[in-house]
């Protein structure tokens, strides 16, 4: 009772053009338009909640260039919503819809209703520790990347706004909660030979991509967004050319989206073992160039979703113990570097923007590599202690 009488309140605010419609919807309306007599073109949104029309109201009204930049009554959220929406041409869907994920989810709990005319260091950087550790038990207290994903969010709204000369320019210092390394460790040379094995007994397309992970470097994306005439089996090679991910369209709803790989060194050509080469070979059939590689069809393709379950029975059937898709991508990191291979080739394998990040995120050094190293530079070292000793006694 209490809530609905909230809800019945915070409809008659003025200006928001939001109502409570006879079958128990709501509505909200906004000027989607105006004709050249200068008469007003009305656009509509419903929903179930007054809050998620609220949302998608503020949206709409950002893309419609209704609110004025310079009004002194400016929320946090209105300004929000037009930098999010300026970013919608220049970034890619998934990404867009992450930044909407994280603005909705995170920062206008906090921030949404806080005038920017009155921001300042002090009062965002008590908001930030708020949004990290909420005082709410029912909320968990975020971790340093989703803690460091608020923060920049944050710092570039702010900089928009600085920008607009809405407010000073600031520079806001939080402390992060510490990183913890969550990588699963790469598959033993053992896990990796029964999972070869596995494969080999029944070389079907979404077992190879086992394969494509651990011998390739894929991403669990590009395996899913792979089509046969991303092989060439002639030349031996592999193109990747696109990724498959879930995105959120907000309200609870969620879409496939087929795109661009992850950045612009992820769409790379990369060879193909022999073995594996063999096996496609004899995959590869009458199958269309427009065929999905995994699900065989060319309507669409697999998704990432449904693909990481069919990997997790795949772990199990080989008696392979259960990690993420990704350790696949750490397991082939972390061999071809044993292997002796330089770094700056396993980057541009790996399609990554730099080899830092390969250094970083994907190597993890075992003992016997360590071992090997160690000797390594011990017999140079006593290599040049014995010439310089011949020096001396010339």
């Amino acid at each position: 009772m209490g809530s609905n009488l909230q809800e019945e309140t915070e409809m008659a605010r003025r200006g928001e053009n939001i109502r409570k419609r006879k079958d128990g919807r709501w509505e909200g309306r906004y000027i989607k338009a105006r004709t050249p007599e200068g008469k007003i073109q009305w656009g509509y949104v419903y929903g179930a909640a007054y809050a998620e029309v609220k949302q998608v109201l503020i949206r709409k009204k950002a893309e419609a260039g209704f609110y004025d930049l310079k009004r002194t009554d400016l929320t946090f959220e209105a300004l929000a919503e037009v930098w999010l929406h300026s970013l919608r041409n220049s970034i890619k869907e998934s990404t867009y819809a992450h930044y909407s994920y994280t603005l909705h989810k995170y920062l206008l709990p906090v921030l949404g209703k806080a005038s920017v005319a009155s921001l300042d260091e002090s009062f965002l950087e008590q908001a930030m520790q708020q949004i990290i550790a909420p005082a709410d038990a029912a909320h968990k207290p975020l971790g340093n990347s989703s803690a460091r994903e608020c923060l920049s969010m944050l710092r570039r709204i702010c900089k928009y706004a600085a920008h607009l000369r809405l407010i000073r320019p600031m520079e806001l210092e939080v402390a992060l909660p510490k990183a913890i390394d969550k990588v699963s460790a790469p598959l033993s040379p053992a896990e990796q030979q029964r999972l070869c094995q596995y494969v080999q007994e029944d070389p079907t397309p979404r077992k190879i991509g086992l394969l494509l992970g651990f011998e390739l470097g894929l991403r669990i994306g590009e395996i899913c967004g792979l089509q046969w005439g991303d092989f060439d089996l002639k030349l031996g090679t592999l193109k990747i050319n696109r990724t498959v991910c879930r995105i959120s369209c907000g309200n609870g709803h969620t879409k496939v989206v087929i795109q661009t790989p992850k950045t612009r060194t992820s769409r790379r050509e990369i060879p193909i073992p022999k073995q594996l080469l063999i096996m496609l070979k004899k995959l590869r059939g009458n199958a269309s160039n427009a065929a999905w590689f995994l699900s065989g069809n060319e309507s669409k393709p697999t998704e990432p979703r449904c693909y990481r379950k069919s990997i997790k029975a795949y772990l199990k059937q080989a008696n392979v113990r259960q990690v993420r898709p990704h350790a696949l991508r750490h397991t082939f990191a972390t061999t071809c570097l044993q292997a002796g291979c330089d770094v700056k080739t396993l980057s541009e394998l790996l399609g990554h923007a730099n080899a830092n990040i390969t250094l970083q995120r994907y190597v993890h050094s075992d003992l016997t590599r360590k071992r090997r190293e160690m000797n390594r530079i011990f017999s140079h070292q006593v290599s040049i202690r014995g010439r310089e000793s011949m020096n001396l006694m010339e």
